[in-house]
């Protein structure tokens, strides 16, 4: 039974996952108890991602073993990659106080605490991880993290640049560097570190083989560009593939299946296929979509920002002008949520977050959000009327006619920012206080949409002060506009009825 243990930790040792998983299953049929085999074959579920099974095998782990503070440590990042946070907490606590020199449970608890927004606590912690082990890349990494979360971003970037001396491999230490610089608008050294992001399995590409395209004449050739990312990055960054085209390629956009409509008439497109594993056309060279602002060698000056670049088909748009064309209220397309991901997590906020805009006469909501947080509209703020129009949204050309028929938007960072900023129209960005890079620092406008405003939390996570700058500016808009009439004529109301 040792050498069958044996044997399973050597396949587990190189990633031969499904093997090691058999043999350790086999060894606990005889040994239930085994508390070693129990320990591995939980952290291997960790490491494929089963984390309730991870969580069950790793506490059998902690009963039988008490004080085995690896799997304690295990334990807790099973809970964190579930969202229990708090429990985390105390579980990574619980493995310091059983190995107080436990370098990497410091750490770990560093990376929880900053997402938790206890920034100086994860701070310390990250600092104590690097008491221990001064070569700890990952610790370094960490720490620059939370010192960003704190707005300390020339420290951060002292730090992450110390991470990837110690281990130059480290891809996310190269690309959060990336992150810090690009916000501090450090074009010249944030471009090169965010090609890091390649290196990831979301930017990984079946045309490895080709040359990827360095900027130089094309003259004829034809370049396969890849969407990556979510769909935002995409609308966002397809304003780059007209640059392309006067470099002399013949340009195929290979992009998610839901945009294709959207872009089908974009400039700078000669061919648009959907993103599949294996793209079948004929290719010269290719490149990453966010690879092209380094290319081009994009700074603050130089962001191609046309006021609209992306069209929206005229006829969608005049049906939604029919549909809305009764109600002659101020007009107002909201998003709360982003995809229902922890790292989406602080970027949303909550409808009821909306609810100081509910008080003002006058106006009618349009929820433009998708997924399980649509379901807020059916128990909306006092006071807020407010339509559903998620099942009539079937892909972004729907969603763009509905912004081309609104007087305003206003949405955290989501998809939708970007599809209104792209067609030309006004609006307005919620920010929390980690934004995104490409929103910059201490600006309420955005140098990559004209018509775009910005607004920014002046605390963690404090939606209520920021709702406070949005109803005031809203009310020198409607004020300024001229208020509109606040009956509701019959249509209006049966409409609202239906999309509930």
């Amino acid at each position: 039974m040792k050498n069958m243990f044996q044997e399973a930790l050597n396949l587990h040792q190189a990633a031969n996952f499904a093997d090691a998983e058999n043999l350790y299953y086999e060894i606990l049929e005889t040994q239930p108890t085994n508390i070693d085999t129990i320990f591995y074959l939980g952290t291997l579920k960790l490491q494929q991602g089963e984390f309730e099974d991870a969580r069950l095998l790793l506490e059998k782990a902690t009963t039988l073993k008490p004080n085995h503070a690896i799997a304690y440590n295990n334990l807790a990042t099973a809970l964190k990659e579930q969202g229990k946070l708090d429990e985390a907490v105390i579980v990574y606590n619980k493995s310091i106080s059983l190995q107080p020199d436990y370098a990497m449970a410091h750490c770990n608890l560093g990376n929880i605490l900053k997402d938790l927004g206890r920034f100086d606590e994860a701070e310390d912690s990250c600092r104590r991880a690097i008491s221990l082990q001064t070569d700890y890349s990952d610790a370094h990494n960490n720490l620059a993290s939370s010192l960003q979360k704190q707005g300390k971003h020339n420290e951060a970037i002292e730090s992450y640049s110390i991470a990837i001396k110690y281990n130059p491999d480290n891809i996310h230490a190269h690309i959060n560097r990336s992150s810090a610089l690009l916000l501090t608008e450090n074009f010249i050294d944030g471009w090169p570190e965010y090609e890091w992001r390649l290196h990831t399995i979301n930017c990984s590409s079946s045309t490895s083989h080709h040359t990827q395209w360095d900027g130089s004449p094309l003259n004829g050739k034809t370049i396969l560009v890849h969407a990556e990312q979510g769909f935002g990055d995409n609308i966002q960054f397809i304003r780059y593939l007209p640059m392309i085209q006067s470099q002399g390629g013949h340009v195929i956009f290979e992009c998610q299946k839901e945009l294709i409509s959207l872009f089908k008439n974009c400039a700078g497109i000669d061919e648009i296929i959907e993103k599949t594993s294996i793209p079948h056309v004929k290719l010269d060279t290719h490149i990453h979509l966010l690879s092209l602002p380094g290319i081009f060698g994009t700074n603050i000056d130089s962001i191609p920002s046309e006021r609209s670049y992306i069209s929206v088909d005229p006829e969608l748009t005049e049906q939604w002008r029919l549909k809305f064309a009764s109600n002659s209220d101020f007009k107002i397309g909201v998003v709360w949520s982003g995809r229902p991901t922890f790292i989406d997590h602080y970027r949303s906020c909550s409808l009821d977050d909306f609810a100081p805009l509910a008080d003002i006469p006058g106006i009618t909501f349009y929820s433009l959000q998708k997924g399980q947080a649509s379901e807020e509209v059916f128990n909306p703020p006092n006071s807020m009327r407010i339509i559903n129009l998620e099942k009539e949204l079937n892909d972004f050309s729907d969603t763009a006619a509905v912004i081309n028929n609104m007087d305003l938007i206003i949405s955290t960072d989501t998809a939708v920012v970007h599809l209104a900023g792209a067609i030309g129209k006004p609006i307005w960005t919620l920010l929390h206080t980690s934004s995104d890079w490409r929103w910059f620092l201490n600006r309420d406008n955005s140098p990559w949409y004209p018509e775009m405003r910005l607004y920014r939390q002046s605390k963690f996570n404090d939606w209520t002060g920021l709702f406070k700058q949005v109803k005031e500016a809203l009310l020198q808009k409607i004020n300024g506009s001229g208020m509109r009439t606040t009956e509701h004529n019959e249509y209006a109301l049966q409409y609202s009825s239906n999309q509930s």
